[in-house]
């Protein structure tokens, strides 16, 4: 397991921010929503570069309304797309759209190239995008019932309205794995129990995301120290 510790989130950020800027121009970068990658939108949005860039969103609700507050497209648009000095490309699956149209639409998009870089989160149970703990791992994109413990998170922490949550269409891991660099963030207290989930975890014989990508070499975890101890 490819572990990095910075001190802090800033120091984390301009890591990642550095890695990008190093892209050739027209890579494929894939992102996520939520509150971990805060620090690397509000410092990559300043940036030029960001521009020759082309992003995928990692994941969507299904069945939820793109302008909700708590859509995994708003809240991407709101922490970065639309704080960029520069305007930038942003791909991303529509929530009303079936399955294989919106495989179809990235595939169309990537044109027969892989990612050249994923940035992710972990969940609180171990999920990566809405891969939840149990999918299968040898999918490139699915639609996924998601998780009760997903479902309660997101509801409470992103949502400020009612909101049903069922499931989510997601990049799928054996999509992830094909990527030139993978970077998974762990960087808040609140992860901590997972995060020794994965150091300990077995990723041969697991059914949690977190733990199975452990063992490709491209996959790199970076942590904040706070975790660590």
């Amino acid at each position: 397991m490819k572990c990095t510790t910075f001190d802090t989130n800033a120091a984390l950020a301009e890591q990642v921010v550095s890695e990008l800027s190093a892209l050739k121009p027209h890579s494929r970068v894939l992102i996520p929503s939520g509150s971990t990658p805060h620090w690397i939108y509000e410092a990559l949005a300043a940036t030029p570069f960001a521009e020759r860039l082309t992003f995928f969103a990692l994941d969507e609700w299904v069945n939820v309304p793109s302008e909700s507050d708590g859509s995994c497209l708003n809240m991407i648009n709101q922490d970065f797309v639309h704080k960029c000095a520069y305007p930038v490309r942003l791909v991303h699956f529509n929530p009303f759209a079936s399955t294989a149209q919106n495989i179809a639409h990235y595939q169309t998009v990537l044109n027969g190239e892989e990612f050249d870089y994923v940035i992710l989160g972990v969940g609180m149970n171990g999920h990566i995008g809405l891969n939840e703990p149990g999918v299968p791992f040898d999918e490139d994109y699915l639609q996924t019932e998601l998780d009760d413990v997903t479902i309660n998170v997101a509801s409470h922490k992103y949502f400020s309205g009612d909101v049903t949550l069922t499931e989510g269409i997601t990049v799928g891991l054996n999509k992830i794995i094909k990527a030139g660099k993978v970077i998974v963030i762990i960087n808040h207290d609140t992860k901590k129990d997972i995060y020794q989930e994965i150091v300990n975890g077995d990723a041969h014989h697991t059914q949690v995301p977190a733990i199975y990508i452990k063992q490709f070499p491209q996959v790199n975890y970076y942590v904040t120290k706070n975790l660590i101890g």
